[in-house]
């Protein structure tokens, strides 16, 4: 049993070590000899979690979309006074407004542009879109809940507007990561859930 927990440990650092190459170089840079000198470990100790590039990437991207999930999910537990803010700050997770955010951000941003050419990190790619999404329509659900979306309103098409919308604002950030468009990231959102909710 320890051996596997000591797996476990060992393919996140390596998976860990991919995101750091791969924010900082492009997913080109995360090649199996950068990767061993960054977590300190042998070419052969990679390959044996790994046999080839491709596990090593849908690993990465994989860890990485669980991590996120986990994330928002230790949130969505919390209780706000304000279901407003609630869903403000659980879609504020998608966006990268602090370190790991944003190491999250320039690799999801890498993986997604290499799946256009990769059909085997699409599905990858896809399940990223596919949490973004059902976070803005989960948060969405949620303040109908509370009266605060009119009960007619298309959820499914709001859910997307509201994806695309934080598609942009990361985008934005990625290109000018400043706190100046930070707080404008953080500031539009808000405007965009009150205009919905209005």
């Amino acid at each position: 049993m320890p051996k596997i927990v000591d797996d476990t440990k060992r393919k996140e650092r390596i998976a860990e070590a991919v995101w750091s190459l791969a924010s900082k170089g492009g997913l080109h840079a995360a090649t199996m000899r950068a990767v061993a000198k960054e977590c300190e470990l042998s070419v052969g100790a990679i390959q044996h979690s790994f046999p080839s590039q491709a596990q090593l990437q849908r690993f990465s991207m994989s860890l990485l979309v669980s991590r996120a999930k986990s994330r928002i999910d230790c949130l969505a537990k919390e209780r706000y006074d304000n279901p407003m803010e609630k869903a403000a700050t659980l879609l504020e997770q998608i966006l990268p407004l602090d370190e790991e955010r944003m190491v999250e951000a320039r690799v999801w941003a890498m993986f997604t542009m290499e799946a256009l050419v990769d059909p085997n990190l699409e599905p990858y790619s896809s399940e990223m879109g596919g949490m973004m999404e059902n976070l803005c329509r989960d948060c969405l659900l949620f303040l109908q809940s509370r009266g605060l979306v009119n009960r007619k309103t298309d959820i499914s098409a709001r859910a997307l507007s509201l994806s695309a919308v934080l598609d942009g604002l990361t985008i934005r950030i990625l290109a000018k990561p400043t706190s100046e468009e930070i707080a404008k990231a953080r500031e539009s959102l808000r405007d965009i859930l009150a205009r919905i909710t209005a």
